[in-house]
């Protein structure tokens, strides 16, 4: 005995197959069982960065030594008591005892007040801001359904199909193409997920 078909089955399993089959004669594919190629370029960021210019660096500073001038009071001849003749002015030789003060001169000298030094100043380091172009995302290549015009993969185009998709053709909501397809026989399901 055999189970009794429901007419919608049948009118189901038959459009699916009219639909296969004209797709397979005019040389494409239908459904779910269409995928296409797609390849996306890489993409990239700018990064921004704070890189060392100048490293640190330590340098010596001189400062000259310092001189002042100086003046000191010497003494040229000591003074005392001194015994000193003259004549008078009648001609007579007259002899005395006389005091010679001390002679002094001044001398002028240049002394070292300080010593020339050598003193440490260091210069820091100097950084820059640099930006720089960085892979963000890596090329992909990969298939993807190709549901031509009905929210595959965005910005393609191709020729949309007759009936839509196996779902709406059946009327069926709430699943794929896939699932329709796997469900009616006429595919085995796809191992292929996008990317």
């Amino acid at each position: 005995m055999t189970a009794p078909v429901t007419p919608r089955l049948l009118l189901a399993a038959i459009a699916g197959a009219v639909i296969t089959t004209a797709s397979a004669e005019a040389g494409g594919c239908g459904g779910a069982e269409c995928y296409r190629h797609v390849n996306a370029p890489p993409i990239y960021g700018a990064v921004s960065e704070r890189v060392l210019v100048r490293p640190p660096e330590t340098v010596y500073r001189t400062i000259p030594p310092v001189y002042e001038t100086v003046s000191e009071r010497i003494l040229v001849a000591p003074g005392g008591r001194v015994w000193q003749t003259r004549r008078d002015a009648y001609g007579e030789l007259i002899g005395c005892w006389v005091d010679v003060p001390p002679r002094y001169s001044v001398r002028h000298r240049r002394v070292l007040v300080q010593p020339a030094q050598s003193i440490p100043e260091t210069i820091p380091a100097q950084y820059a801001s640099v930006r720089r172009r960085v892979l963000v995302q890596p090329a992909r290549s990969g298939w993807v359904p190709a549901n031509y015009g009905q929210g595959g993969y965005p910005g393609t185009f191709g020729p949309s199909l007759a009936v839509g998709s196996l779902p709406d053709a059946f009327g069926i909501t709430g699943a794929s193409s896939a699932d329709v397809g796997v469900g009616l026989g006429f595919s085995s399901g796809s191992i292929y997920d996008g990317y």
